[in-house]
């Protein structure tokens, strides 16, 4: 996938990179310059460095056509973070799991009733979530964080249709008003719910922050979580 961006880069192309992975991504060039790049409708230098620089499997498509857009950095620069950041965000979600996950503990936006994920606490520092992670595994380690077991992705609510909706058992638990945590709290396994998730997406499922949530759900299924306190 270097060699790619190298030769797009060196050939000062313009155009749009696809690439079809486990985590599917593209990457807009303008004169051999990355303008753009991210996950589905995840986009910006967060989305571009948390995107797979080296997939283990899949396609890619170089389509040139008109774009415009002003680069996000010098190409060697942008390379070189991406391969850098691309490898740590490994790391951080081996102890994380994913942004998604939420945490609670002293440390602000952490102290919210049943905790903040690392994704909102990017929001609230306006931080890049590479950096909340970041902040996060640093804070686990002081104790002064513990995670809660629930994550960002549990607001969203789902309106399954079609013969899908009615034969898949978490799809018929889903009505548009339910969100996907209440239907783990109401008996569905979280691991059912997740993948139920994740496979719609595959699918072809958009909604309002597609991106990330794909790729959360790709990190939490490859990493297990950090276990959860029991109750005292």
């Amino acid at each position: 996938m270097l060699g790619i961006l190298e030769l797009i880069h060196a050939t000062r192309q313009t155009g749009v990179l696809d690439v079809q992975a486990e985590v599917p991504y593209t990457v807009t060039f303008v004169g051999g310059e990355i303008i753009s790049g991210g996950i589905l409708d995840w986009m910006g230098l967060d989305a571009l460095y948390a995107s797979p620089l080296l997939p283990e499997s899949g396609t890619f498509d170089f389509t040139q056509r008109p774009v415009a857009g002003q680069p996000l950095g010098p190409y060697e620069h942008l390379s070189t973070d991406w391969a850098r950041v691309s490898d740590e965000w490994e790391k951080v979600c081996e102890i994380i799991g994913s942004p998604s996950h939420c945490f609670h503990g002293d440390l602000f936006p952490f102290g919210t009733q049943g905790g903040f994920s690392v994704r909102g606490a990017a929001r609230e520092l306006d931080l890049p979530v590479f950096q909340a992670a970041q902040l996060v595994v640093g804070a686990l380690k002081q104790g002064r964080v513990l995670p809660v077991d629930r994550y960002e992705w549990y607001r969203l609510r789902l309106q399954p249709a079609g013969q899908r909706a009615r034969v898949h058992p978490v799809a018929r638990h889903l009505n548009g008003k339910r969100t996907l945590g209440e239907a783990v709290h109401a008996g569905l396994p979280q691991r059912d719910v997740r993948d139920y998730l994740l496979g719609e997406l595959r699918l072809g499922l958009r909604f309002p922050g597609s991106g990330w949530v794909l790729r959360d759900l790709v990190w939490e299924q490859r990493y297990s979580p950090v276990p959860v306190p029991e109750p005292s």
